[in-house]
Formats: C-alpha cells, sequence, structure tokens
C-alpha cells in the first residue's frame, strides 16, 4: 500500500497515456450517451489532470471540476488549466451533475459507502474500472475486482446501468433519471 501511495504521488494515475488508454476512450467517444455530454462534470480522482483533459474532449462539458486526495496531483490538475481541489471521496463527495471517475472504484477502502453517496450527489455517473482476471492483479495499483464483482456492485448501487466492456476493462454509465422514471 505504501508503495502504491508512493507512486501515485510521484507519478499521478499514469506515467504516459498508453495505447490502451486511448482504446479506451475511443471506445468511450463512440459509446458515451449522447445525455451526459454537455453537462457541468466532475471528476472525481483526477490525479494529475492528463486523463481529465481527454475526458474533457469526449463529454464536452459546460465546466469541469477535478477532485483528488493528494494536494501535489491537484497541483499539477490547476497547472493545466483546470478548477481542483483537494477532496478525499471516503469523507466528503462533492455534489454536481455528472460524476466521473475514471479508474477510481478499486483504489477506496469502502466502494460501497463511497458508491451511495456519489449516487445521492449525482445525477449521472460514469465509472471506468479495470478488470481483473484470476488471482493474478496485474499492473493497476489498488486492489481491481473481477468482473462479477463489479457488475454487483452496479446492480447494488447503480440499478439500470448501462454497462460496456473494453479490453480488460468495464464501463458503466447511470442516469439517476433512466432508473428512477
Amino acid at each position: 500500500m505504501r508503495l502504491e501511495k508512493l507512486a501515485y504521488i510521484f507519478f499521478g494515475n499514469n506515467l504516459v497515456v498508453g495505447s490502451h488508454i486511448k482504446k479506451q476512450l475511443n471506445f468511450l467517444r463512440e459509446n458515451v450517451p449522447p445525455g451526459f455530454k454537455y453537462r457541468d462534470m466532475d471528476d472525481l480522482g483526477c490525479g494529475d489532470g492528463k486523463v481529465t483533459l481527454l475526458l474533457k474532449e469526449i463529454f464536452l462539458p459546460r465546466k469541469l471540476r477535478g477532485f483528488d486526495v493528494n494536494p501535489g496531483l491537484v497541483k499539477r490538475t490547476r497547472d493545466r488549466g483546470i478548477e481542483a481541489e483537494v477532496r478525499n471521496l471516503e469523507e466528503d463527495v462533492p455534489r454536481g451533475d455528472l460524476a466521473v471517475l475514471w479508474g477510481v472504484l478499486h483504489h477506496l477502502k469502502d466502494m460501497e459507502s463511497c458508491l451511495k453517496k456519489i449516487k445521492e450527489n449525482y445525477h449521472l455517473i460514469f465509472i471506468r474500472e479495470p478488470v481483473r482476471k484470476g488471482v493474478i492483479r496485474g499492473m493497476e495499483l489498488g486492489k481491481p475486482m473481477r468482473a462479477e464483482e463489479i457488475n454487483n456492485l452496479a446492480a447494488a448501487y447503480l440499478p439500470g446501468s448501462q454497462t460496456f466492456y473494453c479490453d480488460n476493462n468495464i464501463l458503466i454509465f447511470y442516469n439517476q433519471a433512466g432508473a428512477d422514471g
């Protein structure tokens, strides 16, 4: 856990945005529901803002904010021109229109409580999570879940969500209005 925190402090969420991330972003671009565009977007767990800027090109938000637990990464996000603040999602979830969590859930100690609070505070939620295959976790830091674990979490806390798979990742779109109405 300490090694993960050190790596995150120095390198952010991605040392470089590699071809695997670009492939996922292209897949997202092709599959993002129209109702998720042109919203006020909060990137919860924005890291250093590299991916946030790429997500901005896809979601085309009216307003963009980033939140991360690491002050150094929040500074880097701000240096990229993104409004950002230090916030620990496990203690305090902001409120807004569209919450984006790109590879964040598997880093949280209490995913269920955090997801429940995010659902209370946002109308729309987009989640991208790596899928763990078997016992080996691979290169992803944190504790990636198996596909069935992620699906169970979505079914319990985000009923009616749309799920897509891209390589070893799951993309989840949740629309509160679509689930409630």
